[in-house]
């Protein structure tokens, strides 16, 4: 095979592996933030139940992602992306047929088993076909075509329930999904394959070099929480706090949880290219983003505190979207600290950091909105001020940890 050949059959591959990172997004952002209230009706269960739907995706997304780096170094970015993509439209298949609990959490943590497989390997197989001065605007891009998966799962996803039921919207997904796994399989069928790197094996040594360095664990920490407190905010709890405080209609709230994930997915883009701008000076970038979001999270926290319900808030939402969008200044950043042989390592790790700190935030917010006896109207639930006040702190304390670690960054890697 010539090498041009060689070259469109892996950007074809990038494409549809970029396709399924675009599903993976929408299954985690769609579920149950967009449909917090309707799975509370239908199921009959209370807030913790229902964040665990999030939760469960992002502690075994976090857990695989310690595993993926070994996995995408040793058998290829292609092999893992197709095992992902036939993982995730298995689950995906699976939650929509059920109101069994234990099925719709199995089918939960298999999206999430399958969605963990795309990132690393996209980085991965990036680098093979685009110059080290183009990667972090390649990176942006494909978080840029991932991340519309965002905006799909909350205003159009909303507006798609009022012609059919939020069942029949993702078995659609979920089999347009499974067709993209045909496709990818017929292209990688013509397609010839690294070997299989049996040199690579699951060793602790790689992690205990990356975390010996304290620059990784304060970046990791400072990642994090920045990330962990926009990503709960967008895929648990945002859309029913503007809907329950800010007094939003179903539409008007998954507009604002749509026009958040439009923001994260260019600001990924204007980020890296702010960042290459201003000569690469991404520590004082990362510094000054801890600082927004603890503004951002403060002025929510005081309004929530006395009652200034106000759709400024949902601009403040869009404000911490925009800053959380990093990953094109982060991963740089972890392979000019870390030898090549751990770089793999490291951003696994940060990927690790960001997902389990969401499902351990979704976590809590469940159990804290239930801390207040809830109200009820008619079938739906509406959480208390207190309630959000409780959210909200937490989210506060942990911004303050963030800008903590941020302070102690330092351009001397």
């Amino acid at each position: 095979m010539d090498k041009k050949k060689s070259i469109l059959i892996n950007l074809a591959l990038i494409f549809i592996g970029t396709l399924f990172y675009f599903f993976a997004n929408f299954q985690r952002i769609a579920i149950p933030g967009a449909i917090f209230d309707v799975l509370e009706q239908e199921l009959h269960v209370t807030a913790p139940f229902i964040t665990a739907f999030g939760a469960i995706y992002m502690y075994v997304y976090a857990f695989t992602q310690l595993i993926n780096g070994v996995l995408v170094d040793r058998y290829g970015g292609f092999r893992i992306m197709l095992t992902g993509g036939i993982i995730l439209s298995l689950g995906a298949i699976m939650f929509p047929m059920t109101s069994c609990l234990f099925i719709m959490y199995l089918s939960r943590g298999l999206i999430g088993i399958g969605s963990s497989m795309f990132y690393l390997s996209l980085i991965k197989e990036l680098r093979e076909v685009v110059p080290e001065k183009n990667f972090g605007i390649a990176i942006s891009v494909m978080l840029f075509i991932g991340y519309t998966g965002g905006i799909f799962a909350n205003a159009p996803f909303v507006y798609a329930m009022s012609f059919a039921s939020w069942r029949e919207i993702l078995i659609v997904l979920a089999s347009i999904s499974a067709i993209a796994v045909l496709t990818f399989l017929v292209i990688l069928s013509g397609y010839k394959l690294p070997s299989i790197n049996k040199q690579v094996k699951m060793r602790t040594l790689p992690f205990k070099l990356v975390l010996h360095k304290r620059h990784n664990r304060n970046l990791f920490s400072f990642a994090c929480c920045n990330f962990a407190i926009f990503y709960a905010i967008q895929t648990i709890i945002g859309k029913k706090f503007l809907e329950d405080f800010c007094l939003m209609s179903v539409t008007k709230s998954s507009i604002i949880l749509s026009s958040m994930a439009v923001i994260a997915a260019v600001f990924n883009i204007i980020n890296a290219y702010t960042c290459k701008l201003t000569h690469n000076h991404r520590v004082r970038f990362l510094k000054f983003a801890s600082v927004i979001t603890f503004c951002s999270l403060l002025l929510i926290f005081t309004a929530i505190a006395f009652d200034y319900r106000t759709n400024l808030i949902a601009s403040i939402f869009c404000v911490l979207a925009a800053n959380a969008s990093l990953s094109a200044i982060l991963v740089p950043v972890l392979h000019l600290t870390n030898r090549k042989m751990i770089s793999g390592t490291a951003v696994s790790i940060m990927n690790f950091c960001f997902f389990m700190m969401v499902g351990i935030l979704g976590t809590l917010t469940g159990f804290l909105l239930n801390i207040f006896e809830p109200v009820k109207n008619g079938n739906l639930t509406i959480y208390s001020n207190n309630s959000y006040l409780l959210v909200f702190g937490m989210f506060l304390a942990v911004s303050v940890f963030e800008m903590y670690k941020a302070m102690k960054l330092s351009n001397k890697y």
